[in-house]
């Protein structure tokens, strides 16, 4: 199971079109990850009516995309990452 940090859930004419996580693959590993509904070879599509579930979420840490602009995705994660850290999370 993937350590999921934080989420961004995305519609587009009120249909699912891109989730994104943060993840903490490893100590000091974060990342971002994205799934979307465009056909990507390789990586997971969603569906537009697909529903949203932490399942879900796991999928798209496992299966998605890496984003390079987690900083400008998540700002602050950093912060929010010693902050769990401090209280145990």
């Amino acid at each position: 199971m993937y350590n999921i940090l934080e989420s961004r859930i995305e519609f587009k004419n009120n249909q699912l079109f891109r989730i994104t996580v943060l993840v903490e693959m490893s100590i000091g590993d974060v990342r971002a990850i994205y799934a979307d509904t465009n056909l990507k070879a390789g990586y997971l599509v969603l569906k537009p009516n697909q529903e949203i579930s932490k399942e879900l979420l796991q999928q798209v840490a496992g299966y998605g995309s890496e984003r390079r602009d987690k900083d400008d995705m998540f700002p602050g994660w950093h912060s929010k990452l010693t902050e769990l850290r401090a209280i145990g999370g």
